[in-house]
C-alpha cells in the first residue's frame, strides 16, 4: 500500500501526460487535415467524395462530384441511395409527359428531366462542370452531368451530360458545356464563372412547366452590368427557352459583345466526327457563316461529312438547334473548326476537326445606357429529322403570355 501510495501521484501524472499528448496529437491531426485538404459542401448532399486535389493541397472532400472530377476520385460514400427513400420524384407514366428536376437555389445548379409520352427523355444540366479556367459557374449555364451516384458506368457519365436525349435504349449527346462570355473587346472578356452570383429562384413549378431565374452582376469598364437569366421548360417539348435581361446598373454607357457557342459533340460525347452545320433548307459541310436576318436558327447535324474521307459511316442522325427570338438578332452566326475564327464558305475549308466542330453566335457591339436594359431570347434543344428528305427540322417554339407574366412579376 505504501508503494502504491508513493506511485499514485506518478501514475496520475503519467495519465495526464498521455491525455495531453493524445489531445495534442488529435489537435495537430485536425489542423493538418484542415490545412492539407480543401472542403466543399456548398452543393447538394449526395455523399462524401474524397478526391486527389489539383489546387495545391493533398485532397478535396466534397458533397457532390462534378463532370470531369471522376478521374481524381479516391474514395466515396454515397448517400443518395438512402436519401432517395425520402425524396419524391415523378415516375414515368406511359402516354403522360411531365418534368422532374433537382435545383439548388443557394448554389445555382441542378438538372431537369423532360419525360415524353413515348418513353424517351431529354436531360438538361446547368452549372455542374468546371470551365476551361477550372472554375465553376453558378446559375443557368448549360453544362455538366448528373450526380455521380446516378451513373451505372463511365459511358453513361459521359453520355448524359449537358443536354442529352434518351431514345429508350441509350443516351445520345446533344449540347456540351456552353461557351458564353460578355466582352467589351477581344481582350476584356467576362466569363460566367467570374460573374458575381446574386441568387437563383424557382419562379414556377408543376409537373408540366418549370421556370427558373438566376441573377448575376459584374464590373464592366466604368460601369456595372446585371444579368438576369430565365429558363422555361414545358413537359414534352424538345427544347427550353433561355431569356437574358442585361441591365446597366451603373452611371456610364456600356457597349457590350455577347457570345454563345459550343462544340456540341452531337451523337457521342467527346467526338465531333460526323457533325456538320445546318439551317433552314440547307447543310454546311464547310466552314462558313449565315445571315442572321435571313435565318432565325441553326444547328449541328450528326450525319457524316461527305467531303471527309471515312465519314460515310453510320452516325446517330440526331441534330440540335439554337434559335434567336425577337428583334435582338445576332450580328454573326458561323460554323468552324475553331472558336473565334472561320473561313468563308467559298474557301471550301471542310468541317473536319475530330473534337472541335463548333457553332457560334455573336452580338454586338450593343449599347446600353445607364439604367437601361437589353434582352436576348434563345430556344435551345433537339431538332427532328424528316424521313423523306433526311433534313433536320426545328420544332415550333415560343413563350406563352403566362410565361411572360411570371417573369415580369419576378422582375417587379
Amino acid at each position: 500500500m505504501k508503494l502504491y501510495s508513493l506511485l499514485s501521484p506518478l501514475l496520475t501524472w503519467v495519465k495526464q501526460i498521455k491525455l495531453l499528448a493524445a489531445t495534442v496529437i488529435a489537435v495537430i491531426t485536425v489542423i493538418f487535415i484542415y490545412a492539407a485538404g480543401h472542403f466543399d459542401f456548398s452543393d447538394d448532399l449526395h455523399g462524401l467524395y474524397l478526391l486527389r486535389c489539383d489546387r495545391g493541397r493533398l485532397f478535396d472532400l466534397k458533397s457532390d462530384l462534378l463532370l470531369g472530377e471522376e478521374n481524381r476520385l479516391l474514395a466515396k460514400f454515397e448517400l443518395d441511395p438512402i436519401l432517395d427513400l425520402f425524396r419524391y420524384e415523378h415516375s414515368h407514366k406511359p402516354n403522360h409527359s411531365h418534368l422532374s428536376y433537382s435545383w439548388n437555389e443557394r448554389n445555382g445548379s441542378g438538372y431537369i428531366f423532360n419525360y415524353r409520352e413515348d418513353g424517351t427523355q431529354l436531360l438538361t444540366c446547368f452549372s455542374r462542370f468546371r470551365d476551361s479556367q477550372g472554375e465553376i459557374p453558378k446559375g443557368l449555364f448549360l453544362g455538366g452531368g448528373l450526380p455521380y451516384s446516378k451513373h451505372d458506368n463511365a459511358q453513361l457519365t459521359m453520355s448524359a451530360t449537358g443536354m442529352a436525349h434518351f431514345d429508350g435504349k441509350q443516351w445520345h449527346h446533344l449540347w456540351c458545356n456552353a461557351n458564353e462570355t460578355i466582352a467589351s473587346s477581344a481582350e476584356e472578356k467576362h466569363d460566367p464563372s467570374t460573374w458575381q452570383f446574386l441568387n437563383s429562384k424557382i419562379l414556377f413549378s408543376d409537373s408540366k412547366k418549370l421556370i427558373i431565374r438566376s441573377s448575376h452582376k459584374f464590373p464592366f469598364g466604368t460601369t456595372t452590368l446585371r444579368v438576369d437569366r430565365y429558363a422555361v421548360f414545358r413537359a414534352g417539348e424538345n427544347y427550353f427557352i433561355l431569356m437574358m435581361k442585361i441591365s446597366n446598373i451603373g452611371n456610364d454607357p456600356a457597349y457590350y459583345y455577347y457570345v454563345y457557342g459550343d462544340e456540341p459533340w452531337v451523337g457521342q460525347f467527346g467526338s465531333s466526327g460526323g457533325n456538320i452545320g445546318w439551317a433552314r433548307g440547307r447543310l454546311f459541310n464547310f466552314e462558313g457563316s449565315l445571315d442572321p436576318q435571313q435565318y432565325s436558327y441553326a444547328g449541328m447535324y450528326d450525319i457524316g461529312n461527305p467531303v471527309i474521307l471515312g465519314e460515310q459511316n453510320k452516325f446517330s442522325g440526331l441534330a440540335n438547334f439554337i434559335e434567336w427570338i425577337g428583334d435582338n438578332k445576332p450580328n454573326l452566326v458561323y460554323f468552324s473548326n475553331k472558336e473565334g475564327q472561320f473561313a468563308e464558305e467559298k474557301e471550301r475549308v471542310p468541317l473536319y476537326s475530330k473534337d472541335n466542330r463548333v457553332i457560334f453566335l455573336q452580338w454586338g457591339p450593343r449599347p446600353i445606357m445607364p439604367q437601361g436594359r437589353d434582352y436576348i431570347i434563345l430556344a435551345i434543344g433537339m431538332a427532328g429529322t424528316d424521313p423523306k428528305n433526311g433534313m433536320p427540322f426545328k420544332p415550333d417554339v415560343g413563350l406563352d403570355q403566362t410565361d411572360f407574366d411570371v417573369i415580369q412579376s419576378d422582375a417587379r
